[in-house]
């Protein structure tokens, strides 16, 4: 036998692999005295392996009493656990922390088995020491970093609670501090235009015109700001979908508002389901599909698609496509940004909310919108939402360049 193996004997005998095991081994009789005991948890005990011969101890020896805690409360729970055991109890695993050698102390699982008599009583019971010093280290540290996170989650949410609050004071502060003036611009400039009469001078008149077109225009987009804020607190009445009812009602109501308008509608009728609030996703249809009948007011054959094709990763997206004027994608950095405009309002109409009241709706749904392509010939909106139903059966085909 070699030194290394020779080392590790302990009193009495070579080593065991019940004494190799990496845990510690125990049996104890009917009055709780220690029977025989591994080289594993005599180390893990800091006890003197020259009492033990083979194990089993020279003399008569109470379990307990081989526990030395500087803490009274490990060693109460390991009484309380050894004499329920001894009563014929079962209990679960028992975790303390133990004093092992040079002061170090360690988590270890304690599981006990009775062994009972022929009478049903009491008479020995084994043991199993498990080291569960990395898993409590572990257990401890995912606790604490579930407190670090609770309490960022909290003071995240004080600050979202106030800054809902600070929106709250600036809504109401758009809603009365500056409507009030802006009315009174518009109902005096109404009152100067009546009283110079249509024989004033002219050029008085046009700057009369002008302040009544941007007094206008102000409230238009106060209402916009107010309503890009109210998208982004109001509660998601979520539900099942279907997206080709939803547009067709859309379409129903521009056709009314622009009867006089020659529009070739191509409406796919079998659009997805998504998941989301009906109302808020009819908005962003309406949004789209508005801009696409303004924008294509110059065309003399106007044409509005909405269909839906596959992506690369089998998501299916929806898209709205015009014939209408387009834009440079370039010089377009912020397409979907509040009040920007790709076109001067003298030309079309409209103040720069819709999109970005669009994005703001689709990204509440966990959603995407993006502009596909856009030229002189027209431009294509896509939007992907998370879906309710997904057919894997149907096919379609790849947006068509």
């Amino acid at each position: 036998m070699d030194n290394t193996t020779a080392s590790h004997e302990p009193s009495g005998g070579p080593c065991t692999p019940y004494d190799r095991a990496p845990c510690g081994l125990l049996s104890i009789d009917a009055e709780l005295r220690v029977v025989h005991m591994n080289q594993t948890l005599i180390a893990w005990l800091a006890l003197d392996p020259a009492e033990f011969t083979g194990g089993r101890p020279t003399k008569p020896t109470d379990f307990l009493s081989l526990v030395h805690q500087t803490d009274p409360h490990p060693r109460a729970l390991l009484g309380s656990h050894l004499a329920l055991l001894s009563r014929g109890g079962h209990s679960a695993p028992l975790e303390i922390d133990i004093q092992g050698p040079d002061d170090r102390v360690f988590r270890v699982e304690v599981g006990t088995e009775p062994v009972l008599d022929a009478k049903g009583k009491f008479a020995s019971a084994s043991a199993v020491v498990l080291d569960a010093t990395a898993r409590s280290q572990a257990e401890r540290r995912v606790a604490e970093l579930k407190r670090e996170l609770e309490q960022r989650v909290a003071r995240r949410t004080n600050q979202l609670m106030a800054a809902n609050k600070d929106i709250d004071v600036f809504s109401h502060s758009v809603s009365h501090d500056l409507r009030a003036p802006l009315r009174h611009i518009s109902s005096f400039v109404a009152l100067t235009q009546e009283r110079l009469g249509p024989t004033a001078d002219s050029q008085l008149l046009q700057y009369q015109t002008s302040i009544a077109k941007a007094s206008k225009r102000m409230g238009l987009m106060i209402e916009g700001l107010l309503e890009y804020a109210r998208m982004g607190r109001v509660s998601l009445a979520r539900q099942q979908v279907p997206l080709s009812p939803l547009v067709q009602g859309v379409v129903r109501h521009l056709q009314a508002e622009h009867p006089a308008r020659s529009i070739e509608w191509v409406i796919d009728d079998d659009l997805p389901q998504v998941r989301g609030d009906a109302i808020l996703l009819a908005e962003v249809l309406r949004n789209l599909l508005e801009n696409a009948v303004n924008f294509t007011r110059t065309r003399p054959a106007a044409r509005i698609e909405i269909g839906q094709w596959t992506d690369s990763t089998g998501e299916r997206v929806v898209f709205v496509r015009d014939n209408g004027v387009g834009f440079d994608l370039e010089h377009a950095p912020n397409l979907f940004a509040l009040f920007q405009r790709q076109h001067h309002s003298m030309d079309y109409e409209g103040i720069g909310t819709g999109l970005a009241l669009a994005q703001r709706i689709v990204e509440r749904h966990g959603g995407r919108i993006w502009c596909e392509q856009a030229s002189s010939a027209g431009c294509t909106f896509a939007i992907s939402l998370p879906a309710q139903v997904i057919d894997p059966e149907s096919e379609f085909g790849r947006l068509p360049a």
